[in-house]
């Protein structure tokens, strides 16, 4: 019997990227301790199976995956089937993998190479079978998740291979196929700016990779920007001269050179923003989205729309499809503070603070000053740790509507963590002095209590 650290699975986990997943806490505003943090990852990641540690190292959580065991006779198997498939002999190293198997059901990487083995053989179902168990033995195994995600992605089950592709990325933050792959899912699903930003991830890890220009390529096709398309597909020649997917830039750039739109009149498509406006003044927000995108099919660089549709999706809770719009309105038009504004609420939603913040800055720069940008604002640089910039913000708001609840609470809150009790008291005390109805007074009352 071997040493079962020999086959230890870790991953790294920092405090802030887990309180700004949406994932691990969907409601905005939640700031857990750092045993909170360590006590939801362990019930996520926690196997009836080997023996899962967490360690906690500075401002980063480490999760450690062991086996109970190693069987000896198992991995002499192991070795044999390891022999075989880099000789491409994959019948033999399947048949000696499935033998290590049996012998000792629960090693993940035996389970993971058959896995991968049956996907080569495009036997799909059979390869979701182990991989699916390697996952409930170990589920921080990242690799098995991103297998899975491609096998479903083969299977054109694209909601379930986002699901996996999203967790191999959550648990190894540097996987370049991963980022790939998240790409071309994104784009099948015609979320454009998420494909975008996938690819762009892809290309910053690894910059030949040629396939992420190709699937740049193909966006901005379907975004009817050709010269966009064409400049990605002759990087993809230069990169990969000579080779078949050189060919299918070379024929996909005559392609797009000739692509129409089918004609459609300038009454018709006035015809569907009009529509789209009336349906979101009477609150029909989904009849609103198919009028907005409807007008936009032809109209492709009208930002306002965009931003209109954007509004209308935040409204039915489609947060990230907000995202994409609000995104896409910037793109073309990066000097409106409305569309900063826009876009850093819906990313503070999502618990992207870093980026929300950023976005609100952007929003202030061109004059959106208003008490809800300037306190959003901010509420993500305390998310960020970045506490004395949030409590300027929170000032700033202060100054302007001295009354506002939501700033007076995070700065109590920012005045709390530099020991200034006296201060943050005096403000919760003005909270609770107020009346009015609303969560947050009663968040002031509750801390009040435990100081």
């Amino acid at each position: 019997m071997k040493n079962s650290n020999s086959k230890t699975v870790s991953v790294v986990f920092d405090f802030q990227e887990v309180q700004n997943d949406p994932v691990f806490f969907p409601i905005p505003g939640e700031t857990p301790s750092v045993h909170e943090i360590r006590d939801l990852l362990l019930k996520r990641y926690n196997s009836k199976f080997g023996k899962t540690e967490i360690q906690i190292e500075g401002e980063q959580i480490r999760i450690v995956w062991r086996p109970e065991y190693i069987d000896v006779n198992a991995e002499n198997l192991h070795v044999e089937a390891i022999r075989f498939a880099k000789n491409r002999n994959i019948d033999q190293a399947i048949l000696k993998w499935k033998q290590a198997s049996a012998i000792n059901e629960n090693d993940v990487e035996y389970l993971y190479n058959l896995g991968l083995l049956h996907y080569e053989q495009k036997r799909y179902s059979e390869s979701m079978q182990f991989l699916e168990k390697t996952i409930a033995l170990c589920p921080i195994h990242h690799k098995s998740h991103l297998a899975l995600g491609i096998n479903h992605v083969k299977m054109r089950n694209f909601d379930k291979a986002a699901q996996h592709v999203s967790e191999s990325i959550r648990l190894q933050k540097n996987n370049v196929l991963a980022y790939l792959n998240m790409g071309a899912i994104h784009s099948v699903k015609k979320r454009f700016n998420e494909a975008i930003e996938m690819f762009n991830k892809t290309i910053q890890l690894s910059p030949r990779e040629s396939r992420a220009y190709l699937g740049m390529a193909k966006i901005y096709v379907q975004l009817a920007d050709t010269e966009a398309a064409n400049s990605y597909f002759r990087k993809v020649i230069e990169l990969s001269p000579n080779t078949s997917i050189a060919e299918f830039a070379e024929q996909s750039m005559i392609r797009s050179d000739g692509v129409s739109a089918a004609p459609i009149s300038q009454d018709q498509r006035i015809e569907n923003l009009t529509k789209g406006i009336g349906y979101s003044l009477g609150s029909n927000y989904p009849l609103a989205v198919d009028h907005y995108k409807a007008y936009l099919k032809n109209q492709s660089s009208d930002d306002y729309a965009w931003y209109l549709l954007g509004e209308a999706q935040l409204r039915m809770n489609k947060i990230e499809e907000a995202v994409d719009s609000f995104r896409r309105c910037v793109r073309l038009n990066s000097k409106r503070g409305l569309y900063f504004k826009a876009l850093g609420i819906s990313l503070f939603l999502l618990k992207k603070h870093e980026e929300g913040a950023e976005n609100f800055r952007k929003a202030v720069e061109f004059g959106k000053t208003d008490p809800l940008v300037l306190t959003l604002y901010g509420i993500c640089l305390a998310r960020e740790k970045r506490t004395d910039e949030s409590m300027h913000q929170f000032k700033l708001t202060l100054k302007k509507h001295p009354n506002n609840p939501l700033a007076l609470y995070h700065l109590s809150l920012a005045l709390i963590k530099q020991n200034e009790n006296k201060k943050a008291a005096d403000l919760l005390e003005k909270i609770k002095s107020m009346s009015i109805y609303a969560p947050v007074k009663e968040h002031a009352v509750n801390l009040l209590k435990k100081m």
